[in-house]
């Protein structure tokens, strides 16, 4: 942990004292762990009655307690704690399941401070916790001792301004709800005026917005759906890789081959998402563009000619190579085609579609040109066709993506994209690609080939996808490697209680304790382990992976991965350093 973190976890030059009243073992473990981890010291109590001798002995910071327990439940020790003039100021959390507004009206009755309601995230918890710390310290100072009354729902009730804040959000009397429908009465002749006389305006306005969150949305769900993909896209790629390794030829083989290359491809697919959500980085590689416009054509020139356009290829041979990624420039191509073909059936023949290419030694940019003869595009919606979702087909025949998803694959690898369409005289598209110099490459160290087989070593996989384990475990054995599973980080501590282990293969998102959680536990319990952790995740975006990844010096493996990277990586933990 970081040390102005830790500090800030510090009072008087001593950790912070929260104590956890629940009688849910895991549940008490699991909030053990995550406020261990943020640098509290915790105490466990498992009732009320239990929970009150503690704080009779050493009144902690922080009390953070679960509602229904045998004995004495929340309820009543919050009561018995807040009767006390010594433990009265002792900010008080109840964790319940219980969200109607009497049960936190009898929670604020009782002198509760604040309510954290299950299920509930780690982060979530932590950031609550920070909170309630940081309210505690003002409230300590004086700033924030002034009693209001409140009457809701014909009960009166007198708290402090930072309890009333929370009842404000959650409650309104009858007498507040018709006050606000008489003000909203008469203020709507107002409103009407108004809106008629900027109608316009706020109706241009409104586009931009909801284009705006349409994007924002999309990308997240794009996104989601991605993270989703990885482990199915990972158990078949990997079964088809270990069915390709038993048979060793034949008609088997071949057909295994086919579906690893159609899950591959839908890899890609999932790659593209995240690149339309700006999420993912370019794959980049030597690219050359010639190359690509065939192969793209190669996916379309079926329904070219189904529909008699004829097909122009002015090809500048010999063109640098791009350092750019090949899939999304295939994307690029396949979607600039496809627009094309579609505009010139509102055309008679003859048609005609012409893709050149040619350098521009000058800019350093390689240039590529869509041309079509069919009817152009209107001057008044030219400004708007790179705008997510905008489309002039009819319902149900298009998303308004094609063309939105092109311009960010182009901007991302630093080149631009512009359309010019005379009326009635077809439509160009033209678009420029720096040819950039490749980053120096690093030096190789030895190939997993090279390096000598490695096995009999007990490995623990902890994931909570069972058939993500599986397929790790059947791998790992075949290399002849113990393999033992967990589904999450608090399973996996148990494992490690009863053996140790060479090494230890985890998931980044998993219930119970996630990835960042149980490397935190392990480094505590068993530090030289640390240096035995790989981590596997298909989450990459979100910014807390990212930076936690950066932070711990471990290796990982994002899914969908291949076997064999799978047992580089394994070969290159036991490397002697």
């Amino acid at each position: 942990m970081k040390t102005h973190e830790r500090n800030r976890n510090q009072v008087a030059g001593r950790e912070r004292r929260v104590l956890v009243v629940e009688d849910s073992p895991t549940q008490a473990e699991l909030i053990r762990l995550l406020l261990e981890g943020d640098g509290y010291r915790v105490e466990v109590a498992t009732n009320g009655r239990e929970g009150l001798q503690r704080v009779k002995a050493g009144p902690p910071d922080l009390i953070i307690s679960d509602v229904v327990m045998p004995e004495m439940d929340g309820y009543a020790f919050c009561r018995a704690v807040k009767s006390v003039q010594a433990t009265r100021r002792i900010p008080f959390v109840l964790l319940t399941e219980r969200r109607t507004p009497g049960d936190i009206l009898r929670g604020l009755e009782g002198g509760a401070d604040n309510f954290i309601t299950k299920p509930f995230e780690g982060a979530y918890l932590l950031e609550r916790v920070r909170r309630i710390f940081e309210n505690a310290e003002v409230r300590w100072k004086g700033q924030m001792d002034v009693e209001v009354t409140l009457r809701v729902g014909g009960r009166e009730l007198s708290i402090s301004v930072d309890k009333a804040q929370i009842i404000e959000l959650l409650f309104a009397t009858l007498e507040d709800l018709d006050r606000l429908n008489a003000q909203l009465v008469e203020s709507q002749r107002a409103v009407d005026e108004y809106a008629r006389t900027l109608e316009a305006k706020v109706q241009e306005r409104t586009q931009q917005l909801i284009q705006t969150e349409k994007l924002a949305t999309m990308g997240q769900l794009l996104a989601g759906v991605a993270h989703e993909l990885n482990n199915p896209l990972s158990i078949v790629m990997g079964h088809v890789s270990l069915l390709c390794q038993g048979e060793k030829g034949g008609p088997v083989t071949a057909r295994a081959e086919k579906i690893f290359q159609a899950a591959d491809r839908c890899a890609r697919i999932v790659r593209n998402f995240l690149a339309l959500a700006r999420q993912h980085p370019p794959e980049r590689q030597r690219v050359l563009l010639n190359e690509i416009v065939r192969q793209a054509l190669e996916l379309v020139v079926y329904q070219l000619r189904v529909d008699s356009v004829k097909v122009e290829l002015n090809l500048v041979p010999e063109l640098p190579d791009l350092w750019a990624d090949p899939h999304q420039l295939h994307q690029v191509v396949v979607n600039l085609v496809t627009n094309a073909h579609h505009a010139m059936r509102e055309t008679s023949p003859p048609r005609r579609l012409t893709l050149g290419t040619r350098f521009d030694p000058a800019q350093g940019r390689i240039v590529l040109e869509v041309a079509d003869t069919g009817p152009g595009i209107p001057p008044e919606i030219q400004a708007r066709i790179f705008e997510p979702f905008f489309t002039t087909k009819p319902p149900g025949e298009g998303t308004g993506l094609g063309l939105s998803l092109c311009q960010g694959i182009i901007e991302t690898h630093g080149g631009s994209i512009r359309v010019a369409s005379p009326p009635g005289q077809g439509t160009l598209f033209v678009v420029e690609l720096p040819v950039t110099v490749p980053p120096p490459a690093a030096p190789e160290g030895p190939s997993a080939e090279a390096l000598p087989p490695i096995g009999g070593k007990a490995i623990l996989v902890v994931d909570d996808e069972p058939a993500v384990t599986e397929l790790l475990a059947d791998l790992l054995s075949l290399d002849g490697h113990q393999v033992v599973e967990a589904a999450n980080g608090l399973v996996a501590l148990d494992k490690l209680r009863e053996r140790t282990y060479d090494l230890i293969l985890s998931d980044i998102k998993m219930p119970e304790l996630d990835g960042p959680g149980f490397y935190r536990e392990v480094a505590r319990r068993h530090p030289h382990l640390c240096q035995r952790f790989i981590f596997i995740t298909g989450d990459l975006l979100s910014r807390e992976t990212r930076e936690f990844l950066e932070q711990v010096p471990a290796p990982n493996l994002t899914k969908p991965f291949a076997l064999e990277e799978v047992r580089r990586v394994v070969q290159r933990a036991f490397r002697p350093s």
